[in-house]
């Protein structure tokens, strides 16, 4: 008989009824997971979901906004944008060893240009050494000026690698784009190099204002030029060419580490910003919103173009109105070109220089600009590392450096009046207090003189002023150097040896030597010669350890009082201490900026730039300095009086000239004035390198941009013959 079915079932044990509740459980958890995943995913984040993939159908195509324009303060346009095709390449589209090729051209022009500072560097400090020890260069000197000299004008070019061999399809694309936009597949190969040395991020544009024929040709075949892509972008263009091309700055795109930045917020990747000037400086303003077009994307990746697109408009930036006046900026111009044809025409080399012209009372820079100057509207486009570099050369005069704020030079006699006020505020002479001026100045073993000899007998601070007597104010300096640095605090009162404030970048501070600054210089100077194991005063430790070889002496304060010496000002900074002591103690501070206006000029706020502090000056010392500079340009015998001969006087005319020596160039021509008029008052500086005497060059170029300002109709050079330091 079979056994019974419950008899051959096995038995059960606790084990294995442990084991099916364990798995159950298991499996039980597992289904409720993904049941909850499930109604997670499809009713409580669906409609998300569904967004997601209706967007990953859409793109947006930026639009990119027209920035704002730039007007002078009577609504003139000084900058404007306008429309044009370009072509560029992407770098990410680029094999990597043309990346490569371009990151190692990019190193090499940065060591080139290190070299070339370097000898910049030794250059000054030959010349500070032979200005300390007031004597004539050696040959071998003069053999290491020369050389010095070339090195530091420009740095050694650095050649643009070729496609490299491997990449034979990269070159036989250059050769066909070369084609389309009748350039040589060089050129693409050396502004695609250049592009990406000088911003890795972004994409390099080969051409610009491409014909409208190959425009749409590259257009239509975009699958035929992979890496290639064709834009309409707005450029800036420049009405007025190198009229204050200094000031304006350029554009490029914004960088991945700017775009972390707060002040870019919100800024979207590949959106150009400003780059230096008052593009950079006011980029918040002029930077438009960037518009966009929605289009619908199918499943191959292309464009459906049977689906609505959607767009939105860009908004182009706000208008910036500047405080200069453009009729003032050129006649400035103008009158500084006539001032260097003057001074080559006197047997000196000038060719460079610059100009300022300030309202005393609120800081508002009514002129500025630097010589030679530049089309600014070759910023516009690309531009050759040739061209760029040319524009760099002090063979060409360096037109990109803007020399009216960043260029630093000894003032000569235009320091005179800061020397004054230092001396009268201190005590150290009164009004009356008289000095014999004999025509020389004794001090140890040396001896210092005016200018070509000249001696002008018993003298009171007004009349030093008038006549510039150096002998007078070398006595001040002498004086001065035992009461500490008078002189030194008072230039820093009035604005020298630190930046303006100015509202573009770039500025220079300057420097105001004194004993501090040179003898801590001198203690390094020492440790270096001793740790470089090399003689003291020679080429070596020159080359090493720099040109301060000495501790300070009662002579530099001597220098100083007169303006030379290791004084380094520029001419911004003049414009600033000569408004104090028009405007009685006020230190503006200068700005471009005025208003913030709307497409039609309505303004929407204004820019308001608030004094940096005010000094008190004594009512009688600020008398005399004043009477000094009206003495030195309207009586007779004064530096710039024969400057000035037929000026209206109703415009009284507060200048000073100066002559600074920078051996072994010809000397710098100083002009500085100002008039305080109650409806126009204004501040003029200007200075030309290699220019000689002040009145033969500087002066009558002021009188030109004073004469425009205040609509005097005669436009003649009054050339001076005064020939004082």
């Amino acid at each position: 008989m079979p056994p019974n079915l419950e008899e051959r079932r096995p038995a059960i044990t606790p084990q294995l009824a442990v084991r099916v509740a364990v798995l159950g459980g298991f499996a039980f958890v597992l289904f409720a997971v993904i049941f909850f995943r499930l109604w997670f995913l499809q009713v409580l984040s669906g409609e998300d979901y569904v967004t997601q993939a209706r967007e990953n159908r859409v793109r947006k195509i930026k639009i990119e906004a027209p920035r704002g324009d730039i007007v002078d303060r009577d609504g003139n346009r000084l900058v404007r944008t306008r429309v044009a095709p370009v072509v560029q390449i992407v770098p990410s589209g680029l094999p990597e060893a043309e990346i490569q090729a371009a990151d190692a051209y990019r190193k090499a022009r940065s060591a080139s240009e290190q070299v070339r500072l370097g000898a910049v560097e030794q250059l000054r400090s030959l010349e500070r050494r032979r200005r300390e020890e007031e004597r004539r260069y050696t040959k071998a000197e003069r053999r290491e000026h020369r050389r010095l000299a070339r090195a530091s004008r420009r740095a050694a070019p650095v050649p643009v690698p070729p496609v490299p061999a491997s990449e034979v399809k990269l070159r036989r694309s250059f050769r066909r784009l070369g084609r389309v936009i009748e350039l040589s597949p060089r050129t693409i190969q050396r502004r695609v190099i250049e592009g990406i040395a000088e911003a890795p991020y972004s994409n390099v544009t080969v051409k610009v204002d491409v014909p409208r024929s190959s425009f749409n040709f590259l257009k239509e075949r975009k699958d035929e030029f992979p890496g290639v892509d064709v834009e309409k972008l707005f450029l800036r263009a420049y009405p007025h060419k190198e009229l204050g091309a200094q000031l304006f700055g350029t554009l490029r795109e914004i960088s991945p580490k700017e775009l972390k930045k707060k002040k870019y917020r919100g800024v979207a990747a590949g959106t150009r910003i400003g780059a230096g000037g008052i593009e950079q400086e006011y980029d918040r303003y002029l930077r438009g919103q960037d518009g966009f077009t929605r289009v619908v994307i199918n499943a191959l990746g292309n464009r459906d173009d049977t689906r609505e697109v959607t767009r939105r408009e860009p908004r182009q930036g706000q208008r910036l109105r500047l405080t200069l006046d453009l009729g003032l900026e050129r006649a400035a111009n103008n009158a500084l070109r006539q001032a260097i044809a003057a001074a080559n025409g006197n047997g000196n080399p000038a060719k460079a220089g610059a100009y300022v012209a300030l309202d005393p009372t609120n800081g508002e820079v009514l002129a500025l600009g630097s010589y030679p100057s530049f089309d600014a509207n070759l910023f516009a486009k690309p531009l050759s590392q040739e061209k760029f570099d040319a524009l760099n050369s002090e063979e060409n005069g360096a037109p990109l450096f803007n020399r009216a704020i960043a260029a630093a030079y000894p003032t000569g006699s235009t320091f005179k009046p800061i020397t004054a006020m230092a001396s009268l505020e201190s005590g150290i002479l009164t009004p009356s207090q008289t000095i014999f001026d004999d025509g020389k100045f004794k001090l140890g073993p040396q001896t210092f003189q005016n200018a070509r000899g000249a001696s002008y007998g018993l003298l009171n601070l007004s009349g030093a002023l008038k006549v510039s007597s150096d002998v007078f104010f070398y006595t001040l300096g002498e004086r001065a150097n035992s009461h500490g640095p008078i002189i030194q605090e008072w230039a820093n009162k009035l604005g020298l040896g630190h930046r303006t404030g100015i509202d573009i970048p770039g500025e220079f501070g300057g420097l105001v030597p004194d004993r501090r600054w040179r003898d801590a210089g001198y203690a390094k100077y020492q440790k270096c010669v001793k740790r470089e194991k090399v003689p003291a005063q020679t080429f070596a430790a020159l080359k090493k350890c720099g040109g301060i070889e000495r501790p300070w002496s009662t002579g530099d304060n001597v220098n100083l009082a007169v303006g030379q010496g290791d004084l380094q000002a520029t001419p911004l900074q003049l414009a600033v201490a000569y408004s104090a002591i028009a405007n009685d103690g006020t230190i503006v501070r200068p700005h471009l900026g005025q208003a913030v206006e709307d497409d039609n000029g309505f303004p929407i706020h204004d820019i308001t730039t608030d004094p940096r502090r005010h000094i008190k000056l004594d009512p009688g010392d600020r008398q005399t300095v004043l009477d000094g500079l009206a003495r030195a340009a309207g009586q007779e015998g004064g530096t710039s009086a024969d400057v000035f001969k037929g000026w209206p006087k109703r415009y009284r005319v507060y200048g000073k000239t100066g002559t600074a020596e920078r051996a072994p160039n010809p000397d710098q021509a100083w002009y500085v004035a100002f008039v305080n008029d109650p409806k126009r008052p204004i501040v003029v500086v200007v200075t030309i390198e290699k220019g000689g005497f002040g009145a033969e060059t500087a002066a009558p170029a002021a009188r030109l941009i004073l004469s425009k300002w205040f609509g005097v109709k005669d436009t003649t050079f009054h050339a001076g013959s005064s020939a004082t330091l």
